[in-house]
């Protein structure tokens, strides 16, 4: 905080300076930094007088630092990191994000796309195209958007129709045999309708390979469509249809062989030794990994211009989406089954079908003494995973149905719990059986809202208050969860007949649970625009997310909401005539009940899970963004964030300590006096107060610089020498802070050569990225099925060629 008010006092200063003297002529003459026109507050403003903490990436931006998924946006807006595991995406934004890694919960960071919520976290990794503006906006956000997050949002704009004809094509090549397509074209059908078809392929061979199959891992094949259409009724009331498409079938998402759990302890081996990968990048498995999705959305926005001070938005929103992960949980090319070598079949598919649907109703009244946002929201989501463990991507051991008569479980049944039914395997040399593990959920959510805004200008009210504004806000919040984890274990045992132990069975309906939670979270602030360079803000505000269920075997848990209240000062100023932009943000919050997710080692199934709240959080923190053009040809922009969020208390058990873990001879002071044995003395609870949260590095910045090449270039254009540099301290992905579940400190470098003809139509572009060819986790898990630390990395250094034409 001392920082911020430090560099208050240097800004009034200097804009008081500015707007009594005026800048020298040689200076008004300069470059000037572009207006940047956001909607993070739901009406059209530049970002300079939102007093609302957001980052925004304009279309040029995001195409130039060949930014093709919200994973690549880390590297250039610091306060986000992103990881991801078990095909979720992990979006952390001040120490605030998506602590689980089962389906079903909300994340704590929300993703909109138009206006329209994308619920599921596994979602969040489809592809960005034919974008006008990525925004993200940083703290508790509800009282202007339907979707409550208590963490931040980020907003997806899409290009959208307009009534001139135009259009644009792409084509990148690079190494690892990149290829990637991007075309979009639209215009006018009538008077009164217009169009827009946008569509994108991604390719690439993989950043590794399966040593046993020979295959790549981690390559990538997707592809996507949208279009639009809009028609103006009146010049007052239009409709904006648009429909969306993704399809991605690749071998990318698995985790990949880390180290194993519980070195040194020999009751505690890891499954798979011998067969696992030399080199980080690949991935050794019998059976290939790979993410196979399909999803589909259509959204529809009715705005109506009632006059010139009301309007009336309605944004409704039907999205499916589908995808299925195969992973082996030993990470290894072993063939582990009990028939086999006495181990546990590991071979996971995790399959996600979810429905959702959504409707916001939305006011805007504005004056010029108040500007007022009032809405209903209504979202409701129906989710059906899948979790089978067994010895193929779709088949169990031989003898399953026999164990399975012998314990009432219905075939039929069986099969609709591991989602596929009976055929014939590759070579029709076996039945293809039923997995060991299969879990079928059904988790559903209905959420309703109420969310409101105001800001009052006081100057309309009195001379000397000219240049505050006061903002008010709420959102009262109802949410029902009902979860059903249905489901089967078989349990394998040398002595017991057939070799098994009775399956553990829960029909479906059996543990039907359900839980409703209300909320009322408010928000006031107040803004000093001391001159039009300079703007300073307070806001106090809340968030609120909803308990949440969990898809894991015959779980009745609904874990409580998260509750935060944020404190944050701000300053936007305009310096050195309009050539210097500087942003920056100090904040403070508490967060109670942060939800989070780990599994252990044991159980029937081989692995427990643990769904819980920590009791609280709290960070401190602060944030600048500057954006700067010292001269025609250079432009400089970068970011810096701070983030000191820990845990202050939390009681918890490590999955990693050997003495939390089932197995072998338990501790006995005289009989077994091993200090690493189950039940040793030093296990149990833990009190991790003080430890760092997930996903948030303490230090965090990005230098992005731009410098036009004196060269006299074709038709009339210019050459542009472009240069990323960013770094991230130490990453902690568990709450434990070890070193082996974190990404060291790095320092990552992107450059590119750009060329654009004077029109603007033909551009073309030389790039590399992570130029130092850094290996750097993006995150770890503890893989308690194969007693293995799993990780996934960050791409290794690319590098290629892009060259685009519009018209």
């Amino acid at each position: 905080m001392k920082i911020a008010f430090g560099a208050l006092a240097v800004l009034l200063a200097s804009t008081s300076a500015y707007a009594q003297t005026g800048a020298p002529a040689q200076q008004q003459e300069a470059a000037t930094v572009d207006d940047i026109i956001v909607t993070a507050s739901r009406r059209e403003q530049s970002l300079q007088d939102v007093s609302i903490a957001v980052t925004a990436l304009g279309e040029e931006r995001l195409n130039n630092a060949q930014v093709n998924n919200l994973s690549d946006l880390q590297t250039i807006v610091p306060s986000v990191n992103f990881g991801n595991d078990f095909n979720q995406a992990k979006i952390f934004i001040r120490g605030v994000g998506a602590n689980t890694s089962t389906t079903g919960s909300s994340t704590g960071v929300a993703l909109h796309v138009d206006g329209a919520y994308v619920a599921r976290a596994e979602a969040q990794l489809t592809s960005l195209f034919d974008v006008e503006r990525v925004e993200v906006l940083r703290g508790p956000q509800g009282t202007l958007y339907g979707r409550n997050a208590v963490g931040g949002s980020v907003n997806v704009i899409t290009a959208k129709p307009s009534d001139v004809f135009e259009g644009y094509g792409r084509l990148t090549i690079g190494n690892y045999n990149t290829l990637i397509t991007e075309v979009a074209v639209g215009g006018p059908v009538t008077d009164t309708i217009q169009f827009r078809i946008a569509g994108k392929t991604e390719g690439r061979d993989g950043f590794g390979e399966n040593p046993f199959t020979g295959a790549d891992v981690d390559d990538l094949n997707r592809r996507m469509v949208r279009g639009q259409l809009n028609f103006d009724f009146t010049p007052d009331v239009s409709l904006l249809l648009s429909g969306e498409y993704f399809r991605q079938d690749d071998s990318s998402g698995a985790i990949h062989y880390l180290r194993a759990s519980f070195p040194g302890i020999a009751r505690l081996p890891a499954l798979g030794v011998g067969g696992y990968a030399t080199d980080p990048r690949d991935l050794a498995s019998e059976v290939q990994p790979g993410t196979d999705t399909e999803s589909f959305a259509l959204t529809s926005t009715f705005r109506a211009n009632i006059n010139e001070n009301l309007s009336f938005t309605n944004i409704t929103n039907f999205r499916s989406f589908e995808t299925s992960l195969f992973q082996d949980l030993d990470l290894s090319a072993v063939q582990s089954a009990f028939t086999i070598n006495g181990v546990n079949s590991t071979v996971q598919e995790r399959r996600i079908d979810s429905e959702q649907f959504s409707t916001e109703l939305q006011l805007n009244y504005d004056t010029d003494f108040v500007n007022l946002v009032l809405g209903g929201y209504y979202f409701e989501e129906q989710q059906n995973p899948i979790d089978n463990v067994g010895f193929g991507r779709a088949t169990g051991l031989p003898g399953t149905p026999t164990i399975l008569a012998r314990d009432n479980v219905p075939l039929a049944t069986a099969y609709e719990f591991c989602g596929y039914g009976p055929g014939n395997t590759t070579g029709g040399s076996a039945i293809q059986t039923p997995k060991r593990v299969c879990v079928s959920s059904d988790l559903q959510t209905e959420a309703t809202a109420l969310f409101g805004q105001a800001t009052f200008d006081l100057g309309m009210l009195s001379e000397q208050l000219q240049g505050f504004s006061i903002k008010i806000g709420g959102r009262y919040s109802h949410e029902t969860v009902t979860t059903d984890n249905a489901g089967y274990i078989i349990r394998y045992s040398p002595t017991a007949p057939n070799q098994a132990l009775p399956t553990l069975y829960t029909p479906r309906g059996a543990t039907l649970t359900e839980r409703t939670f209300e909320d009322f979270t408010p928000e006031i602030g107040i803004q000093w625009e001391v001159n039009p360079d300079l703007l300073l803000y307070y806001t106090y505000s809340e968030g609120f997310k909803a308990g949440s269920g969990e898809n894991a075997y015959a779980s009745r848990t609904i874990v409580d909401p998260e509750e935060i209240s944020n404190h944050e000062i701000g300053v936007k100023a305009t310096l050195m005539d309009n050539r210097l932009t500087l942003n920056m943000a100090a904040y403070a919050y508490e967060l109670d009940g942060l939800q989070l997710n780990k599994t252990i080692t044991g159980g029937p199934a081989g692995f427990t899970t643990i769904f819980q709240n920590a009791a609280r959080t709290s960070a401190n923190g602060f944030e600048a963004d500057f954006f700067a053009a010292p001269t025609d040809t250079v432009r400089l922009s970068g970011g810096l964030s701070w983030t000191d969020a820990a845990f202050d208390d939390y009681i918890t058990v490590d999955p990693l300590d050997p003495r939390n873990v089932a197995g072998g001879t338990p501790y006995n002071p005289i009989t077994n006096p091993d200090p690493t044995a189950f039940g040793a003395p030093g296990g149990g609870n833990l009190q991790l107060a003080g430890n760092r949260v997930r996903n948030t590095p303490e230090w965090a910045w990005n230098l992005h610089g731009e410098v036009d090449l004196p060269f006299v270039m074709p038709m009339d254009g210019m050459l542009t020498l472009m240069g990323d540099v960013s770094y991230k301290s130490q990453t902690f992905f568990s709450e434990f802070e070890r070193d082996i579940e974190s990404s060291e400190a790095y320092t990552m470098v992107d450059a590119s050569l750009v060329y654009e003809s004077g029109d603007g139509s033909v551009t073309a572009q030389l790039w590399a990225k992570n130029i130092g060819d850094e290996e750097v986790r993006a995150s770890t898990f503890a893989v308690s099925t194969g007693r293995l630390i799993g990780v996934t990395y960050l791409p290794p250094r690319t590098y290629g060629f892009t060259i685009g034409y519009r018209f």
